[in-house]
């Protein structure tokens, strides 16, 4: 998210409200419901104890999709049983959630096999727009709270997730949770120790490889250690587009005292890619080298080489976590954090080509039809077959801490809870973009980010291939001289916030909750730029500033019977403004406006003997909405993402998914659905990115040493731009998955199929042509991104 330019955007849709596979069976999705009811009280906890339902023979915890019967928002569950055998083995997030109500996602390189897919969306908001938090700890980038969804947490380290379509109560935390919130949690700790390594070959020359082990309890007060470790190895869907991912993560729990515990965390990530920063095929090249085509490697005067689109990404995550009774009413929980992210890029600058483009064996914007961005290394113009680039850096270090208190009362017939506690947090930020001739670069074995940032005799040592060719007033003096190099930006921020909360839940009567809170929040961010991003003419700046907002809530949850509830809501939210804020091409002296929200609520959730269902209605009403779009179309950096304010918005819709067990001879199967209706617009006209509708589908089947699934994720159809264009303008596209399995004494063998029939449509385009070239022509350079095709992937596990 470079530049703040903020500027942004049913009909169709009887379709079956019907399903979402978001848990399967047994004691993991019992756990999973426990983690959402903890985290509505605003506990951040991982799954541990079953749901008790009365008065019903259906067993809550076999349900495939379900939410609490003590919600107060709509929610729903997805447990490790799920994640483990019914998706492949290198999911990542994005394909996890993605069978919820309302969410969408895909990876157009294979599932989990790229840090560049389509992000997840949430009731037509973009990644951003909602919270995502592990263990209760929100993160995301600094520069907007965005995510890299094989950056910090693939599948193996995912242990429960729970999808909330809402903003959650005063202790649900983050710099953006209107639009709801993507709780992530480790995996739990067993006092029985146990083990599995596992090990999956499939299409793509996909590898991938896991061994998990936890030493169950041990020592005098109970000490438990898990260990995860995992390889992945992929040359992609798309070509050239190949990835190394590693993870190593280390949980530790420690028991002490009466009702004490203390739990140390650590997770480490490196993953290496070749991955243009600019990705997306044109028309031209969809026509020339089909649906799949992304780099190649056979011509080095094109910026399409595969050795100019590289990217090395290493994250961690670290906190310390205390949790304990003081009495039997008052309880601690008390979590110090950190975590970091580091993303070492080196990208060729533009990699789309027009049919004449590919004809003539050039690319935009250079070689013999359009040379403007041909490099001058040393003060000299270098062949027009040199291929311009440059190196990129977005590095953070976040550290926090977030105390959450309780205290049980009663007072006559009334009982509850009142809860309150203070979220603070600090980081360092670093982002930088310096250009490069990247086939100079190459010749002479110079990888800028390999060694970036710059520290002492660097950048003489660069300087062989360092392009000034932006730093002209042909094109626009788009960069600048600095000692480091030839700069596009190099900014150097930071924020503190903090903010505190409380809330207040009542049992005024039998079977009604109350829970009114509110949270304030006061956000500092800061910025010492040598060169800042888009203020013209390219020059330093230092600036701050800092939003402040007091944000109510109230929520409601009444129990008809014990197996079936209602819930309400209101609530206000924030989105508060990022580190763009300062990014302006004018002079910095007025601020963006935050983009605040009013939402409100409500719905259902019931089990009977073999079925359970849950429906909601939401209005979300917004002021000053944020809407995406690639910031080369608004005058900034191409390949950057940029924030448009399209004033006023509502989103509003309808959500649904239920479940139905057999039991006598289909003893073992059941059928699920999930689905959603939504408008989501701004002005009149629908908002990019939004579908109009969701709907998901399936069967499971799991009995004995068997288990069986396919199940079917349909994303509606959705507008691409902001200005509601027909040519822009996707239709609606289905994944089917098929998945199945064996077990056979300590062996487990898994087969799982994505995209059973191999359906390639449109899932996203980026839009660069000007009027007259756009949409699938021959001289449009838009850029596609299409279903990725028909995989399959083996699984054997051992367990010890």
């Amino acid at each position: 998210m470079a530049g703040f330019c903020r500027s942004v955007r049913r009909r169709n849709a009887a379709r079956l409200l019907a399903l979402s596979l978001t848990a399967f069976s047994a004691a993991s999705a019992s756990a999973a419901e426990t983690a959402a009811a903890d985290a509505d009280a605003g506990v951040s906890t991982n799954p541990s104890e079953s749901i008790v339902v009365t008065g019903t023979r259906f067993k809550a915890e076999l349900a495939p999709a379900k939410a609490s019967l003590d919600i107060t928002e709509p929610q729903t569950i997805i447990n490790r049983q799920y994640i483990e055998n019914f998706l492949p083995a290198t999911s990542d997030y994005v394909g996890i959630l993605a069978i919820a109500p309302s969410m969408t996602g895909t990876d157009s390189n294979g599932p989990g096999l790229s840090d560049g897919g389509v992000k997840n969306t949430l009731r037509g908001l973009p990644d951003g727009s909602f919270a995502m938090l592990y263990d209760g700890i929100p993160f995301g980038d600094t520069n907007g709270p965005s995510h890299h969804s094989l950056s910090y947490f693939p599948a193996s380290t995912i242990g429960a997730a729970v999808v909330d379509r809402g903003p959650g109560n005063a202790g649900n935390l983050s710099a953006a949770t209107f639009g709801g919130t993507l709780k992530l949690f480790s995996e739990e700790l067993s006092d029985e120790s146990h083990g599995k390594a596992a090990f999956s070959y499939g299409s793509f020359q996909t590898s991938y490889e896991n061994l998990n082990v936890q030493s169950g309890a041990f020592g005098t007060d109970a000490t438990r250690v898990l260990l995860n470790i995992e390889h992945k190895y992929s040359a992609g869907a798309l070509s050239q587009q190949d990835l190394h991912e590693y993870n190593v993560l280390l949980k530790a729990e420690h028991d002490f005292g009466q009702n004490w515990k203390l739990t140390l965390f650590t997770d480490y990530a490196n993953l290496v890619e070749h991955l243009n920063d600019n990705n997306g095929a044109t028309p031209a090249q969809v026509m020339a080298y089909g649906k799949n085509f992304a780099m190649q490697n056979t011509d080095p005067t094109l910026p399409t080489y595969y050795k100019y689109g590289r990217t090395r990404k290493q994250t961690d995550m670290d906190y310390a976590r205390l949790q304990g009774s003081v009495t039997d009413n008052f309880k601690i929980d008390d979590t110090l954090y950190t975590y970091a992210y580091t993303n070492h890029t080196f990208s060729s600058r533009n990699i789309e080509q027009t049919a004449a483009e590919i004809a003539a064996g050039t690319a935009e914007g250079m070689g013999s039809l359009n040379s403007k961005f041909t490099p001058i290394v040393n003060g000299v113009k270098q062949p027009a077959t040199d291929v311009p680039g440059y190196s990129k850096l977005n590095a953070y270090r976040v550290w926090g801490n977030i105390l959450r208190l309780s205290e049980d009362y009663q007072f006559g017939s009334v009982t509850g809870q009142l809860r309150a506690g203070v979220w603070w947090e600090g980081n360092r930020t670093i982002r930088a973009r310096y250009d490069f001739d990247l086939t100079r670069c190459v010749q002479l074995g110079l990888y800028p980010s390999n060694n970036y940032y710059y520290i002492a005799g660097q950048a003489n040592s660069l300087a062989a291939c360092q392009d000034s060719s932006l730093a002209t007033a042909a094109l626009k003096n788009a960069a600048t001289l600095t000692p480091n190099g030839y700069a596009e930006f190099d900014e150097h921020s930071s924020w503190y916030q903090y903010q505190p909360f409380a809330e207040l839940e009542i049992h005024p009567i039998e079977n009604l909750t109350l829970t009114p809170g509110i949270k304030y929040v006061d956000w500092e961010h800061k910025t010492s730029a040598l060169i800042e991003p888009k203020l013209l003419p390219l020059r330093p700046y230092t600036g701050q500033y800092t939003t402040k907002k007091t944000l109510p809530f109230v929520q409601a949850n009444y129990k008809i019977q014990s197996s079936w509830s209602i819930y309400a809501e209101y609530a206000q939210g924030i989105y508060v403004p990022d580190i763009g804020s300062f990014e302006q091409k004018a002079t910095v002296d007025q601020f963006p406006a935050a983009e605040t929200t009013t939402n409100y609520q409500v719905g259902t959730v019931y089990y009977a003997d073999n079925f359970t269902a849950d429906a909601d209605l939401y209005l979300i009403k917004v002021n000053n909405n944020y809407s995406t779009q690639d910031c080369g179309t608004l005058g900034g950096l191409k390949g950057d993402l940029c924030f448009v304010n399209t004033g006023a918005a509502t989103y509003k819709g309808i959500e649904a998914e239920s479940t139905y067990a057999f039991s006598g001879p289909l003893d073992g199967f059941q059928v699920f659905g999930s689905g959603s209706v939504m408008s989501s617009k701004s002005g009149g006209v629908w908002i990019k990115q939004a579908p109009f509708w969701t709907a998901a589908a399936g069967v499971i089947y799991k009995r004995g040493a068997w288990q069986f699934s396919v199940m079917d994720k349909t994303t509606g159809p959705q507008y691409e731009d902001n200005a509601q264009n027909p040519i822009y303008k996707l239709g609606s596209f289905s994944t089917v998955g098929l998945t199945g399995g064996y077990t056979f004494d300590n062996f487990e063998f898994d087969v799982s199929i994505d995209n059973l029939f191999n359906s390639r449509s449109v899932v996203a385009i980026t839009e660069n042509s000007a009027a007259g070239a756009q949409g699938f022509v021959p001289n449009s350079i838009d850029q596609y991104f299409y279903q990725a095709p028909f995989s399959v992937m083996g699984t054997l596990k051992a367990h010890f």
